[in-house]
């Protein structure tokens, strides 16, 4: 089973390293090629010597949805594997998300490693995705992020492309389609990545997680059936007096569902519940 690669690319300071982490994988001689779509002024990819890798240069920035998109359009084999730029495959990577397509699982999220390089940025990572550590278990579930992800090809002559008029959230729109049309997705928490993302201050993590309650909650009024309290957000004013209440219950909720995890990181609860009003206010805006 060979594998196109797609990592949307926005002049990441860290790509070299990510497709260094790619050259070191188990299951290196099943990938047929490496597609890096977007920009890289910071000329990194001169120093990558492997011949699978091509750089798609859009010229301009373009959002990751068209970048994804791009990618797939181009990609040569039936089996694609998305990468965000910021992310770092661990060793098994490659080799989990090939195992559970095997099988028969035609979409395939991996894990992502609840830890971070600073308090901010492990908060990020935390209040972000808290259904998808890389310490769960694995199992099906009804939508899955990009960053870190499998589709046949199949698939997506089904469901179409990503919606890049969302500006978040196209992941988990895009993989609710597929839920919709009857392509269950499966998580494998051992296709783990490393979120080494750039939003390491309070003003990076709430602006992001403002934008991505803005555009989330277009995703949730779609499809009001497979998100709880989707009712809820449907009056702005409503959601913006009530946002400490239910700041505080997610918050408790993902405490909850992770607690030996907390136990060790119980400092970061402060600043999960400040993104859950992040992610009300800019709902609400």
């Amino acid at each position: 089973m060979k594998v196109s690669i797609i990592i949307p690319n926005l002049n990441s300071p860290i790509i070299d390293t990510v497709l260094e982490k790619i050259n070191w994988q188990s299951e290196y001689d099943a990938i047929g090629e490496i597609l890096v779509v977007g920009k890289d002024d910071l000329c990194l990819l001169q120093k990558i010597e492997d011949p699978l890798v091509r750089l798609i240069d859009t010229g301009t920035a373009i959002n990751a949805a068209k970048a994804r998109n791009i990618g797939i359009q181009q990609a040569s084999y039936d089996l694609l594997l998305f990468l965000d730029s910021d992310c770092l495959p661990q060793p098994n990577w490659l080799f989990e998300h090939l195992r559970r397509q095997a099988e028969g699982h035609a979409i395939v999220g991996g894990g992502v490693a609840p830890i971070g390089t600073n308090y901010w940025s492990l908060s990020y990572n935390l209040t972000l995705f808290h259904e998808f550590f890389a310490t769960d278990l694995a199992g099906t579930k009804n939508y899955l992020p990009t960053l870190n992800l499998s589709v046949h090809k199949r698939v997506i002559e089904s469901v179409g492309l990503l919606n890049e008029l969302l500006g978040r959230g196209q992941d988990i729109e895009w993989t609710t389609r597929m839920q919709k049309a009857g392509f269950i997705p499966f998580f494998e928490p051992k296709a783990t990545v490393i979120h080494e993302h750039n939003r390491r201050s309070f003003t990076a993590v709430w602006h992001d997680c403002a934008r991505s309650g803005h555009h989330m909650r277009q995703v949730r009024m779609q499809y009001p059936e497979l998100f709880k309290g989707s009712w809820l957000i449907q009056n702005r004013l409503i959601l913006l007096l009530l946002s400490p209440l239910i700041a505080f219950v997610i918050t408790f909720n993902i405490v909850r569902k992770h607690l030996n995890l907390f136990q060790k990181q119980w400092s970061t609860i402060p600043a999960i519940f400040l993104t859950k009003i992040a992610w009300c206010w800019g709902a609400s805006r």
